[in-house]
């Protein structure tokens, strides 16, 4: 599968669908590896359907793509073929659309403990074991799975996938590369290795490109693959050819909202923002739900037009209820609108606008705890509404309340057991610090934040500045100005970065 890693705080539900006294199968059930193609990189499976099982083979290799929308199609056409597929609803959990989806699932997977086969039941304890952010049971059994099935690639995957998750970067390099010597074609493995040296500490784009290479003419006719492809060129600078990647991948699948929506990023970098519009405009209508909102958003932003952003996020989110779709959808998709809205009134100072908009996350995020029905989910969405309670105060200048709400974070994340979960803390007390004037404090904090989020890394670069180190902070300035990846905070920011690098080249 294509690894999750710290992905942005908008969409903690969406991340969280991908958490992951045992029985034999029952003797009807039987283990079908042996009797079909699939070699001894695969983990048994159990059907006795021939439709379920050919079905599930497909959402299978558009799960591995990074296709989440297909391969869920095709994992509902399995379950309808066999009810009692347990590796089948045990994807069908891992492609959920939303809290409400992903819980639903869940528990119908769980729930199947007296059918599922061995590699089937561990992957159960690993799901029970990420409900409970108990991360020392998830190592000890991803660690168990690569010893019982040593041949298979997806168990040292899932095992690579632990490390990455849990900030071991090198490590989990190095499992991706075990896999791929026990299958040199596993797509999973490459396509991570490709993305983990483009975008993770330590990076190196020499051998990001050997893998995105390697994963193009493994599967020329994956959408997904040329769309990594762009990603790596648009790293590169070079946006002609990302938006060529892009293009290619459309035309591949005209319905793939996410190639049509990654040629709007190239072109808003580009500054297109014409045909940038039109491209998430496409991507929408092509897309399961229609909702998504924040690339056309950042449009506005980029043209110096925050006040267009905002007006813009609050009619598509009104829109959102005459939309035919599930309400948690319509809840995601309200949440990740409103998230976008609070970064841009955020850094411009419009402390009405912010509290606004914190406000109107607070119902929506408790409907999506309760749909996600999880105590991390719980904890982490407690950690983000306190963070921007903070945010807002910090904007009112009310400090010493800003500094005590911040504290809260620490209290909500206290039973999370990953080593990022006081990230949201650290950046709270780094703004909140950095306004207060005490640049000691500020960086005390700002230096445990994540170095790869271009954000922590601009008010690093602030901090720096402010306290008089403007080697250090222009060196910083120089990184974020060669950012090519189209985000709400880049939106907001790549204006100053591009003025402050261009004063220091012309001093």
């Amino acid at each position: 599968m294509f690894y999750l890693k710290k992905l942005p705080i908008s969409l903690i539900f969406v991340a969280m669908l991908f958490a992951t006294s045992c029985k034999d199968a029952e003797k009807e059930n039987e283990e079908v590896e042996a009797e079909t193609d699939y070699s001894a990189n695969e983990l048994p499976v159990n059907t006795k359907s021939e439709e379920a099982r050919e079905a599930f083979d497909e959402g299978l290799a558009y799960f591995d793509e990074g296709n989440q929308r297909k391969a869920r199609a095709k994992f509902d056409e399995a379950l309808k073929h066999d009810p009692e597929f347990v590796s089948a609803q045990m994807y069908r959990t891992y492609t959920a659309n939303s809290a409400k989806d992903w819980a639903t699932n869940r528990e119908k997977f769980m729930g199947m403990r007296d059918k599922a086969n061995e590699s089937e039941a561990m992957m159960m304890e690993m799901t029970e074991a990420g409900l409970k952010s108990d991360v020392n049971k998830e190592l000890e059994v991803s660690k168990k799975l690569v010893e019982k099935y040593p041949k298979s690639a997806r168990a040292m995957d899932n095992l690579a996938i632990y490390y990455d998750n849990n900030d071991q970067e090198q490590k989990a390099r190095e499992h991706w590369k075990k896999a791929l010597e026990l299958n040199p074609e596993f797509v999973p493995a490459i396509s991570s290795l490709g993305t983990s040296y483009l975008f993770n500490t330590p990076k190196d784009k020499a051998q990001a490109k050997k893998y995105l290479d390697m994963l193009v003419k493994i599967a020329p006719n994956s959408t997904r693959s040329h769309i990594l492809m762009g990603d790596y060129y648009r790293d590169q600078d070079n946006l002609e050819q990302a938006l060529s990647s892009y293009e290619k991948a459309a035309s591949l699948d005209p319905e793939d909202d996410v190639a049509l929506a990654k040629s709007g990023h190239a072109n808003s970098i580009l500054g297109n923002y014409d045909e940038a519009r039109k491209n998430f405009k496409d991507a929408r209508e092509a897309s399961e739900f229609g909702t998504n909102l924040s690339g056309e958003a950042n449009t506005f932003v980029y043209q110096g037009d925050s006040e267009g952003a905002l007006t813009f996020l609050e009619e598509g989110t009104k829109s959102f209820d005459s939309l035919d779709i599930p309400e948690s959808n319509r809840n995601i998709a309200k949440y990740q609108a409103a998230y976008t809205a609070a970064h841009i009134a955020m850094h411009d100072g419009n402390t009405k606008r912010l509290e606004q908009t914190v406000s109107m996350m607070k119902p929506i995020s408790k409907k999506l705890v309760a749909e996600a029905n999880s105590p991390v989910v719980t904890a982490n969405q407690d950690a983000i509404l306190n963070y921007w309670d903070a945010m807002v105060l910090t904007s009112k200048k009310n400090y010493k309340e800003a500094l005590k709400k911040a504290e809260s974070i620490k209290t909500a994340v206290d039973s999370i057991n990953r080593p990022d979960k006081l990230e949201p803390y650290h950046r709270a007390m780094a703004v909140i610090n950095y306004h207060m004037g005490d640049m000691e404090k500020a960086m005390e904090h700002i230096a445990k934040t994540d170095e790869d989020y271009i954000h922590d890394k601009y008010w690093k670069a602030k901090i720096h500045e402010k306290a008089g180190d403007t080697e250090a902070a222009m060196e910083l300035y120089e990184e974020i100005s060669e950012e090519r990846f189209n985000s709400v905070e880049f939106a907001l920011i790549r204006k100053e970065i591009d003025q402050k690098v261009s004063t220091n080249k012309e001093s």
